[in-house]
Parts: C-alpha cells; sequence; structure tokens
C-alpha cells in the first residue's frame, strides 16, 4: 500500500501529471484527433504557467501554512521531528546531506530544545529504497553536532511515513506534552493523526515560504518562476495527502 501510495502521489504531481497529458496530446494529433489533442496540451501548458505564477502558488499554500500557530514557549516533554529525506555522501556537511526541509525541522527542534532542555528528542524517519543509513539517524548526527546531549535523543527508523511516525512514539509519549516539528505546510495533516492517536500534541511549524504576503497586485506577480511551481506543488500534495487521511478515516 504504501509504495502505491507513493507512485500514485508522485504521478499526480502537477508537472509530471501535466506532461503526461502533453504527451497524450501528441499521440492523439498523431492519430488524427487533432482538435482533442491540441486541447489537452494547450490545457496543460496552461495549468502549468498558473501554478508557477505566484498569486496562485500563494493562495494554495497560504492557507495551508498559517491555520496552526508557531511554537509559543511551552513546556514541552518530547520534542518530535518528523523526517524528509537525505543523501549519503561523507565528502559532504551533515547539513548538505539531508533535505533542506529536514536541516529547518532539525534546527527548529535544537532551537526548542534550548528553552525545553528536560525534554526527549525524538527523530523519525525510514532509510528510503536505497541509503544504508535512516533519516532518522542523520537527524541525530545534525543535533549531536548542534549540542543536544545525546542522552535526550530516541531515533525511530522503520516509520515510511507521517502515520506510521505518530503511531510508532503514541505510547513512549502517553499523556505528555508532544512538540510537533514539522514543515507549516504539512502541519494540519500531521495534527490529525495525532488527534486520531489522541497525542497530546503543540504545533510548531518551520520553513513558512509564503511568510511575505504581497503588498499590492502588479504585472510581475504574473512572471512564472520554478520555485512557485515548487509551492504549487508542495501545497497540491498535502491537499491530495488530506484527502487520503479523510477517506481512510
Amino acid at each position: 500500500m504504501f509504495i502505491l501510495k507513493w507512485i500514485v502521489g508522485n504521478i499526480l504531481m502537477p508537472l509530471p501529471l501535466m506532461l503526461i497529458l502533453i504527451i497524450l496530446g501528441v499521440i492523439l494529433i498523431t492519430f488524427n484527433k487533432k482538435k482533442r489533442g491540441i486541447s489537452l496540451i494547450l490545457i496543460s501548458i496552461t495549468m502549468i504557467f498558473l501554478l508557477s505564477i505566484q498569486p496562485v502558488a500563494f493562495a494554495l499554500l497560504r492557507p495551508l501554512e498559517f491555520q496552526n500557530a508557531v511554537y509559543q514557549n511551552q513546556h514541552v516533554h518530547f520534542i518530535h521531528v518528523l523526517g524528509n529525506g537525505h543523501i549519503e555522501d561523507e565528502s559532504l556537511p551533515i547539513t548538505s546531506q539531508l533535505s533542506y526541509i529536514s536541516t529547518l525541522r532539525v534546527v527548529e527542534a535544537v532551537r526548542i530544545w534550548n528553552i525545553n532542555p528536560q525534554a526527549q528528542l525524538l527523530l523519525s524517519g525510514y532509510r528510503g529504497f536505497t541509503n544504508t543509513r535512516s533519516t532518522a539517524d542523520m537527524h541525530r548526527q545534525l543535533a549531536l553536532e548542534l549540542g543536544v546531549d545525546p542522552l535526550k535523543i530516541t531515533i525511530f527508523e522503520s516509520p515510511r511515513d507521517t502515520e506510521e511516525e505518530i503511531k510508532t512514539i503514541k505510547d513512549l509519549t502517553q499523556n505528555s506534552v508532544v512538540a510537533v516539528i514539522t514543515t507549516a505546510n504539512h502541519m494540519r495533516r500531521a495534527m490529525g493523526y495525532y488527534n486520531k492517536y489522541a497525542v497530546n500534541a503543540v504545533s510548531a511549524p518551520t520553513m513558512h515560504l509564503t511568510r511575505e504576503q504581497p503588498l499590492e497586485f502588479n504585472i510581475t506577480k504574473l512572471y512564472p518562476q520554478g520555485k512557485y511551481l515548487q509551492m504549487s506543488t508542495m501545497a497540491l500534495h498535502e491537499y491530495l495527502g488530506l484527502v487520503w487521511q479523510a477517506l481512510r478515516d
């Protein structure tokens, strides 16, 4: 089920989906169905354009990023860092081996740990399909290098997605307060799982990409950029995940 969900989820992302539709359009034109083929290609190109401009990207992503409050210096017993991804290359510093998202999550966790030095860091995430080390273990390495007491770190290397990560830590945390460290756009879906498994969670989102709300509209906002397509993709990934979560619950 996990592999199927991963494949379908990636295919349904904007860029691969639109490219598939463009290829289908070309095939239709080849088989003398020019009107349908051209329409499919134009629709796909239009969607790529719209998802690559700031107003659309912000409209999709901002409601997700600011639905949950940032950490307000609450007293917590555990700090749970959700995994994201990494590569393995010992010639690179740990901050370059971890994904940008993973690095920010660990840095935010260490910041909160400095406020709550009695708390236990819970680092979860599996090794992926090709790596020899887990994301949780890589997170631990960064946390140690940032000065966290090794006795204050517990890792969970088997969980492959958010729900599995939360199921893994729920028995350990019991009724204790858990600070949840994940990307701002992912927090809504993550908190849904913490509530499902009755974990007493406090949101601590990081990496707010839409923090700069445009003060006024101008024509330059319609210039397509890769970063806005990426933001739209992240938002659509989360909306798809929320639909999946609702269907399963």
